[in-house]
Formats: structure tokens, C-alpha cells, sequence
């Protein structure tokens, strides 16, 4: 029959003290390296997740899927006040507008300056060119009071200030941004834009063209003018203006031409002669449009190289003696050209001043 076992008085106290001892001991290094297991963690996700090089990396993530409410939520809320400033377009915020804005913009890295922790740093690159930009960033609150919560400034979002100089001039009431239509206010337009961004600005109307590109690599306040992107879109005639102008240049000078006189009635050009013409050989040739050149400026419509030179041959007899002679001579004129639109039409007036030979 066995016989359970019983400690001796001998061997008691000693064996139970040490037993509570090594509870005690294993519970301690459970909760150290609990501790230190949730430290680690704690410290991981603060240096990957809650910093301003993470944060600029799911603001640039909202900006390339054109979700300007979502980029705008990375702002402090003073700047979402401002976003919707009277007489400041907000286009370039959201959408397509927005979207297009990432579009050309190729290899986004991302990470902080390690001269001022705040301060996101984003370098990418347009068309192979290399570009850096600073996202200022300022943490007030924390989450579960470990981690801190980063949201952009006010110098992380641009004000442009796009001027279209002649524009009214031109009959050009809107320009293009982006994609999408802006109006214009006294030749000009102020918008803001999130930055980094690429910025394309079009004029496509039928007698006027204009074409830029802006990168905004920085930010600029909209309270000062003076801080605001400047940027200058210039127009140009386009290929249908000068195919106007040309064609009515060129009938014009077909109907000086078709008057088999010395003197075109309503013309700029002709000369004299001391000699007995042959009316019916009178032959004028005139210099091709193609020469002159159509250009448009802040002050509206203008003509260049519009000194131009004729030939005139005719058969004559000499005053005294009566001897036949074939005269050629070239003729310098100068014409007085108006251009203007009126409407959906471009108005060519073609008049002229006489050169040196009358």
C-alpha cells in the first residue's frame, strides 16, 4: 500500500518562500517585457506612422487621387476657413483640376529636414528636372496622449496670381486651368493651389492662342499680394487670325493691281514718269502677304513689317526723240492695318500710306 508523501517540518518553511519567490520573479519579467515589448511598439509606430514625413505622404496620396477635401483635412483649420476666400478661385483644390495638378509630376520621395523636425520635405521631378519642396507642419495635439498629431500650415498652400495681359483686348473673357475654365476679372485671375504642383494654363479660341507651365515648388500667403506666384500668360494670333489677315491683305492689294494706271486710286503706291506710258502694258506686281506678320500685345492687335515694295512695268515712248522704252521700276509703300474683333469675327481694315516713290 503506497503511502503519501508528506513534508517533514525539517524541509517546510524552506520550500515554499522560494516557491512564491520565482512567481513573483517570472511575473516581474512578464510585465518588464510587456512594458518594453509596448514601448517598442509605441516608439514604432510614432517614428513610422505620426510624423510629418508620413503625414506628406497621405496628403500628396489625396492630391493624386483629386480629393481635395481629404488634402484639405491635412491643413489646420485656420486655412480650411480660408480656403474659400472671396474673389480667390479654388479650382486647382479638387477634382480633375487637382489631379492634373500631380500628373507631371514623376518620383515623389518623402522625409523630413533634420534641421527643423517640423518640416516635411517632398523631392520629385518634372520632366527629368529635379525638384524640392518644404511642407511646414505644426503638432498641438496627440493621440492616446503618445502620439503627436502633424497638420500643415498656411505655407504649405500657394496663391497664383495668373495675368492674361490684352485680354479683354482680344475678346478673351476665360483661360483654361488645368483642364478647367476660369474666368478673368480685368485681365487677371487669383487662384490657390496646393503645393507641390504643376500648373497648366491654355488660351484655344479661334483668333487668339496662349500656352504656359508653372511648377509651384513653394508656398505663398494670400494675405500679401506681393508673396503670391506671379505668373504672365502672353497671347499670340493663331493660324486662322493671320489666314485673315493675309486674305485681306491680299485683296486689297489684287485690287490696286487690277488698275492698269500709274497712280492706284484708293492706293498707297505710284510713281511718275516724264515719259508717254502705253496704258495697256501697264503690269503692277505685288509683294506676297505671307511677309507680314500678325502680332498682339497688352495693347491689342498689331502688324508688323508692313514696309513693302511693288514692281511696276510698262511700255513708253521717250518725250523728246519718241524712242520705245520698257520701264520697270520698284515702288516702296507702306499700309495701314486695323485689326479688331468684334464678337465671334476678326475685322481686317486695310488702308495705306504712300511711299517714297509718289
Amino acid at each position: 500500500m503506497s503511502q503519501a508523501y508528506s513534508p517533514t517540518p525539517e524541509t517546510e518553511p524552506d520550500q515554499r518562500p522560494h516557491s512564491s519567490r520565482v512567481v513573483l520573479l517570472a511575473w516581474v519579467a512578464a510585465l518588464v517585457m510587456a512594458l518594453a515589448a509596448g514601448g517598442a511598439a509605441i516608439w514604432q509606430v510614432s517614428e513610422k506612422i505620426y510624423t510629418p514625413g508620413h503625414t506628406a505622404e497621405e496628403y500628396w496620396d489625396s492630391m493624386t487621387r483629386g480629393s481635395g477635401s481629404e488634402a484639405l483635412g491635412f491643413f489646420d483649420a485656420g486655412v480650411y476657413a480660408d480656403s474659400g476666400e472671396e474673389g480667390v478661385d479654388s479650382v486647382l483644390l479638387d477634382g480633375e483640376a487637382l489631379e492634373r495638378s500631380t500628373a507631371g509630376i514623376e518620383n515623389p520621395r518623402f522625409g523630413e529636414n533634420p534641421a527643423n523636425s517640423g518640416n516635411a520635405v517632398m523631392q520629385f521631378q518634372v520632366e527629368g528636372e529635379d525638384y524640392e519642396t518644404a511642407l511646414p507642419m505644426e503638432s498641438e495635439e496627440t493621440t492616446l496622449a503618445f502620439f503627436q498629431n502633424w497638420e500643415l500650415t498656411a505655407d504649405s498652400m500657394s496663391q497664383l496670381q495668373i495675368d492674361v495681359p490684352g485680354a479683354a483686348a482680344g475678346g478673351i473673357a476665360a483661360i483654361t486651368v488645368n483642364g478647367q475654365p476660369v474666368n478673368l476679372v480685368d485681365d487677371s485671375v487669383t487662384m490657390r493651389a496646393y503645393v507641390p504642383a504643376v500648373v497648366e494654363i491654355e488660351v484655344e479660341s479661334e483668333w487668339l492662342v496662349g500656352a504656359s507651365r508653372y511648377v509651384v515648388v513653394d508656398g505663398a500667403e494670400g494675405e500679401d499680394e506681393d508673396q503670391a506666384h506671379q505668373i504672365t500668360l502672353d497671347l499670340e494670333a493663331s493660324e486662322a487670325a493671320e489666314e485673315v489677315l493675309h486674305e485681306e491683305v491680299s485683296a486689297y492689294l489684287d485690287s490696286c493691281a487690277e488698275q492698269q494706271v500709274l497712280m492706284p486710286a484708293g492706293c498707297p503706291m505710284g510713281i511718275n514718269t516724264p515719259n508717254q506710258v502705253v496704258t495697256e502694258s501697264i503690269n503692277w506686281r505685288m509683294p506676297e502677304p505671307d511677309e507680314l506678320a500678325l502680332d498682339f500685345d497688352a495693347e491689342g492687335w498689331e502688324t508688323s513689317d508692313t514696309d513693302l515694295e511693288a514692281t511696276i512695268n510698262f511700255d513708253s515712248r521717250h518725250f523728246h526723240d519718241g524712242a520705245s522704252l520698257q520701264e520697270s521700276h520698284q515702288v516702296g509703300f507702306d499700309l495701314d492695318i486695323e485689326v479688331g474683333a468684334s464678337g465671334e469675327e476678326l475685322i481686317v481694315a486695310v488702308t495705306g500710306a504712300a511711299g517714297p516713290g509718289l
